[in-house]
C-alpha cells in the first residue's frame, strides 16, 4: 500500500521530464520522455537532471551561486550513460566535452569556473573519459568518438608523462607534467585502450600498471603516491578510504592485495555497520566520524569485482541508500544530501554503482 501511495504521488507531480513511473524493489524509478530509451530513471538520476544539471546540460559540482563544472563529473556521467546504453544523452555530453572541456592540446580541463577553463588536467578523468569514448565507439559505431579517444590518448602520451610514467596532471602554464602518480589514478583499462590504439607499447603498459600491481601493502593499506623521479612510494599516516578503494578496484580480480583490502572492508563494515572516510594507517581506527555515500559506492563496486558474498554487497548498498532522499514529497528527492548542500561526486558515483549492480543482477 505504501508503494502504491508513493507511486500515485509521483505520477501526479509536475516534474517536466516525467512521463510515468514504476517500482524497483523499495525504490521508485521514473520514466522520462527525454530518455529516448524509454527506460525508468533511478532516483539519483532524476535528482541530477532536476537539481545539478544546468540549462545547457552541464553538471554543477554543488549548489553554489558560482558553480564549477568538473571533468570528474562529465567522466562519471559518461560512464553511467554507457552502462545505461543511453545514446542520446551520451551524445549531448560528448558535445559538451568537445565544446567546453577539451583544451587546445586535447587534454581535458579538470575544472571550468566563471566560464574559465583551467589549463590543468587530471589524469584519472582524462583516462576515464577516453575509455568511455572507446566503449561508446564500439557500442554505437561512432568513428567520431573513437577519434576523440585517440586524440586524448595521444595528448596524454605527449604531455602527461614523466620518466616514462603517466603522472597526475599536466600544467599548461608551466608546460610540465607532475612527477608523482597517485595510485588511485592508475587505470589498467585505460592503458589497454592506449595500447590498442598503438599509442603506447606493452612495455609501457606494464611499467605503468606495475606502479599499482607491485605496490607493497603497509599494515594492509596501499601507498598513496609513487614518485616517478625517486621511484619511491609514499604512505599516508591517515588513509583516505576513497583512494584505497579506487586503487583496489583497479587491481585484477583475485589479486592477493585486493583480497587483503576486501577482507578489511568486510570486517570493518560487519563489526561496526559503517565505513568511515579516513582511518589511521597504524591503528586502523577511524580518524574521522563522517561517512560518505561515495565510500559505500566504491566498496560495493570493488567487492562485486572481487566476487565477494552478495549479501555483504547488498548490505553496503543499503547503507549507501540511507544517505539518499527517497521521500518523493521532499524537494531534493533522489539526492545524496549533506544538510542543505551536496556534491556531484557523492551523487554520480552511487548512481553508477547502483546501475552496475542492477546490470549484474546483484540488486533487483
Amino acid at each position: 500500500m505504501r508503494h502504491v501511495l508513493v507511486a500515485a504521488i509521483l505520477c501526479c507531480l509536475s516534474i517536466g521530464l516525467s512521463a510515468g513511473c514504476v517500482e524497483a524493489g523499495n525504490k521508485i524509478l521514473y520514466q522520462s520522455e527525454a530518455d529516448r530509451n524509454t527506460r525508468p530513471l533511478q532516483p539519483a538520476e532524476y535528482f541530477i537532471y532536476h537539481n545539478l544539471m544546468n540549462d545547457q546540460g552541464l553538471i554543477k559540482t554543488d549548489f553554489s551561486d558560482q558553480p564549477s563544472y568538473l571533468s570528474e563529473s562529465i567522466g562519471l556521467w559518461m560512464e553511467f550513460l554507457i552502462s545505461r546504453q543511453d545514446a542520446s544523452h551520451f551524445q549531448e555530453q560528448y558535445q559538451h566535452l568537445t565544446d567546453s572541456f577539451l583544451l587546445n592540446h586535447q587534454l581535458v580541463t579538470w575544472k571550468i569556473q566563471n566560464g574559465q577553463a583551467s589549463g590543468t588536467n587530471a589524469l584519472i578523468d582524462d583516462m576515464r573519459i577516453m575509455v568511455s569514448l572507446d566503449q561508446a565507439a564500439a557500442l554505437w559505431g561512432s568513428s567520431q568518438y573513437e577519434k576523440t579517444a585517440r586524440d586524448i590518448g595521444t595528448a596524454l602520451k605527449t604531455y602527461n608523462m614523466y620518466n616514462g610514467m603517466f603522472t597526475d596532471f599536466y600544467d599548461s602554464a608551466s608546460q610540465a607534467a607532475s612527477k608523482d602518480v597517485t595510485l588511485s589514478y592508475v587505470m589498467p583499462d585505460a592503458l589497454a585502450v592506449l595500447k590498442k590504439y598503438g599509442i603506447i607499447d606493452e612495455e609501457t603498459v606494464q611499467r605503468n600498471a606495475d606502479v599499482l600491481y607491485l605496490a607493497p601493502l603497509k599494515n594492509g593499506f596501499l601507498p598513496k603516491t609513487y614518485s616517478a623521479e625517486s621511484k619511491q612510494y609514499k604512505y599516508d599516516s591517515e588513509v583516505n578510504v576513497i583512494d584505497q578503494l579506487y586503487a583496489a578496484w583497479h587491481l585484477p580480480e583475485g589479486n592477493e592485495k585486493a583480497a587483503v583490502i576486501a577482507e578489511w572492508v568486510k570486517k570493518e563494515f560487519q563489526a561496526n555497520g559503517k565505513l568511515y572516510g579516513r582511518y589511521s594507517a597504524d591503528t586502523k581506527e577511524p580518524a574521522v566520524q563522517y561517512e560518505s555515500p561515495s565510500v559505500y559506492a566504491l566498496a560495493a563496486l570493488f567487492l562485486a569485482k572481487q566476487h565477494e558474498d552478495s549479501s555483504v554487497i547488498k548490505a553496503i548498498y543499503d547503507r549507501m541508500n540511507d544517505f539518499e532522499i527517497l521521500d518523493p514529497a521532499k524537494p531534493y528527492y533522489g539526492g545524496y544530501m549533506s544538510g542543505s548542500d551536496t556534491h556531484s561526486f557523492d551523487n554520480l558515483l552511487p548512481l553508477l554503482a547502483e546501475r552496475k549492480l542492477f546490470n549484474e543482477t546483484i540488486i533487483q
